[in-house]
């Protein structure tokens, strides 16, 4: 688990990485209306990938991993459903796209509808790349889907980036998503015929039904999620691109230090799935009752009295909030020069106000994402249907009142309230398979030390005045000692942590 977490999370900085300088070059070519209308367009893209996908890739990761032996027919199923859906998604984008262009400026946008187009027909390439990567991480070899991944993004920017300078526009973007695209799948397909099977779509309405039936609520979560996610770029489009854009910007910063969590959880999925099956009350023990933890290594019990699931899931949440606070502290601090080193004075001070209000989501969306693959695990995926539910009119309701008065904070503002509201109805699912007390606890272990790096940087010890590459620095080994000195690891996780290390450190 911790080679297909740390991998795929390298090449996912990278990745994102990249993406920050794809936001940069456009930010300082396109300016705010520009990217603001991009993102419009990327945002409409994202509502049809996940029509077309339609849960499709989480449920053939998690199906492969249970029933390896059919692996090829729920490949063949799921690639044939997707490629129909993604056909199917295409007029429904461009409509969206010629609505958009009223909403904006009371006439089609040309420009916004063709790279519509191009973003949509890279959704059935996107199909056989989403097959062959569900493939290889239901196996748990996720290096390869994640080199891939990371060419992709490189090249993607590199291509875009020279686009932009050349004095293309946005529609050369949509062009270099479509290569992109394309030449992804491709490399998927030969790599899944060397190593598992050629992919192979079948259309067979009956399976068809039936796998539509149980991928449903996972793509209506997925599309939900994506609504109180992304809702409000659409309310705020009537502010106009500028505003648009100061606040995308400032949310791609967000997404950059989002990669943490979701390559870490990404990599501890077929490890929860296992988890959860093993301890399904109607799984019988093994002989004397007890089992091997696969992170502690100790004997627990098994068949519902275990709680192997919970453990993890503690040490998960204490890892992904140990980076969590102190980002959401560290982020608050710098957004000004952040702001202005990556996308320029121009976007001074509303993208740097709009950075310090959103980065607080991320300690949250930490909690909910982890929590989320653990209710999938345990196979309760309608409460998470409930939840993002609640969560998502929530949101609409609340963007749709505070936007027209209040812009972009009230955006940032809803955003974060929207992971609190969706908060509740998870820990209610989890009531009676994971022990929720602990679990909080491990998540607010690590808030004591990140309350005192903050007090260093905004307290009385002058620090805010220090230069950033002299304050940041200081707090955050101020934040390490705290953390030290809190014991957030107990003695069995802290052994845990230190069997990941090379031998010779274990050693000294």
């Amino acid at each position: 688990m911790a080679r297909n977490s740390l991998v795929p999370l390298g090449a996912n900085l990278i990745g994102r990485a990249t993406a920050i300088v794809m936001a940069v070059v456009m930010a300082r070519t396109l300016g705010a209306a520009g990217t603001g209308l991009y993102a419009v367009a990327v945002n409409l893209w994202l509502y049809a990938s996940i029509i077309a996908d339609f849960g499709l890739g989480t449920w053939l990761t998690r199906e492969v991993a249970r029933r390896p032996d059919e692996a090829r027919q729920a490949v063949s199923d799921a690639l044939g459903l997707r490629l129909l859906l993604s056909g199917l998604a295409l007029p429904a984008l461009l409509l969206a796209a010629l609505i958009a262009g009223y909403v904006q400026g009371g006439a089609p946008d040309v420009t916004l509808l063709v790279t519509v187009a191009l973003l949509g027909m890279g959704l059935l390439p996107g199909a056989l790349s989403a097959a062959g990567s569900a493939l290889f991480n239901a196996h748990e070899e996720m290096i390869f889907p994640a080199a891939v991944q990371l060419a992709g993004a490189a090249l993607t920017t590199a291509a875009g980036a020279t686009a932009l300078l050349l004095g293309f526009d946005l529609i050369a973007l949509g062009w270099v998503s479509l290569a992109t695209n394309l030449l992804t799948a491709a490399v998927f397909v030969v790599a899944t015929r060397r190593r598992f099977f050629p992919l192979r779509a079948t259309l067979h309405p009956a399976r068809h039904r039936r796998l539509a039936r149980e991928a449903w609520p996972l793509m209506l979560n997925s599309l939900l999620n994506n609504v109180f996610f992304r809702f409000d770029v659409q309310v705020l489009q009537s502010k106009g691109s500028a505003v648009v854009g100061y606040y995308t910007n400032a949310y791609k910063v967000i997404d950059a230090a989002g990669a943490v969590p979701s390559s870490f959880i990404l990599a501890l999925f077929p490890l929860l799935s296992r988890r959860a099956a093993e301890e399904a009350p109607t799984r019988t023990s093994p002989p004397e009752g007890r089992r091997t933890d696969e992170v502690s290594g100790a004997q627990t019990p098994m068949a519902g009295g275990g709680d192997g699931l919970g453990r993890v899931y503690r040490l998960a949440l204490k890892l992904l909030l140990v980076v969590a606070w102190p980002a959401a502290v560290l982020v608050t601090f710098l957004a000004q020069d952040l702001v202005r080193l990556a996308f320029g004075a121009d976007f001074l001070p509303h993208a740097a106000v709009a950075l310090r209000l959103l980065i607080w989501f991320l300690p949250l969306s930490c909690l909910n994402g982890l929590t989320q693959y653990v209710l999938i695990a345990l196979g309760r995926q309608q409460w998470i249907t409930l939840a993002f539910t609640v969560a998502a009119v929530f949101n609409v309701v609340a963007n749709v009142a505070l936007i027209p008065r209040y812009s972009y904070v009230a955006a940032a503002g809803v955003t974060i309230a929207s992971e609190v509201v969706l908060l509740v109805p998870f820990l209610l699912a989890l009531h009676g398979r994971v022990a929720l007390l602990p679990a909080l606890g491990a998540a607010l272990h690590p808030l004591p030390a990140a309350l005192g790096m903050g007090l260093l940087l905004w307290g009385p010890t002058g620090l805010a005045a220090q230069p950033p590459l002299v304050a940041a620095p200081a707090a955050l080994a101020v934040y390490l000692a705290l953390l030290a000195g809190t014991m957030v690891f107990d003695r069995t996780e802290r052994r845990v942590l230190i069997s990941l290390l090379p031998i010779p450190s274990r050693r000294g």
